[in-house]
């Protein structure tokens, strides 16, 4: 017995391992990795904390007229009468007068990329009566202006007053 005994206790030690403790310590592993996982999580949401506190800071030190101004070139919103009002303006400065506005929200097309995220655009189209010479200026002061626009199509006709009719469309862009 004094012999059989010292083996059936390590028999014993060696079955409450495996059956018991084995399993734990391998819960206990599985867990230091997910820790280790988190850990690195935690410094990264801390890093991202901290490059958003800087952004936090920057946008915090735009001046008011710059912010005006960024908000007026790329709004979070169309206003369509606002924009309507603002062509108005530049074209009322050379004596033009726009006629037949119309705005069109542009949507993803399959033909045509998508917008980038957050992006969205609409068209503006419009007529005007002038020469040549007022065109180009009205032209140049809308490229000049605080608001994003493109030039998406222009066509002409002449009419027996030395001016011509122009059918013009804009692209203009804001946020969402």
């Amino acid at each position: 017995m004094k012999i059989i005994l010292p083996f059936l206790i390590l028999g014993l030690a060696a079955a409450v391992f495996f059956y018991f403790t084995a399993p734990l310590l391998d819960q206990v592993d599985a867990l230091k990795i997910q820790q280790a996982e988190l850990t690195v999580a935690l410094a990264h949401a801390n890093k991202l904390k901290e490059r958003q506190d800087e952004l936090a800071a920057i946008y915090n030190a735009i001046d008011p007229a710059d912010e005006k101004n960024l908000e007026e070139f790329l709004p979070n919103n169309i206003d369509n009468v606002r924009l309507i009002i603002d062509i108005n303006d530049i074209a009322k400065k050379y004596g033009l007068t726009i006629r037949n506005p119309n705005i069109v929200k542009e949507e993803a097309k399959e033909d045509k990329p998508a917008p980038a995220a957050g992006e969205s655009s609409a068209v503006i189209s419009f007529a005007v009566s002038s020469s040549y010479e007022i065109l180009k200026l009205f032209l140049d002061d809308l490229a000049k202006s605080l608001r994003i626009v493109d030039l998406d199509s222009l066509s002409f006709t002449a009419n027996d007053r030395n001016l011509y009719d122009y059918q013009i469309s804009l692209r203009t862009y804001w946020l969402k």
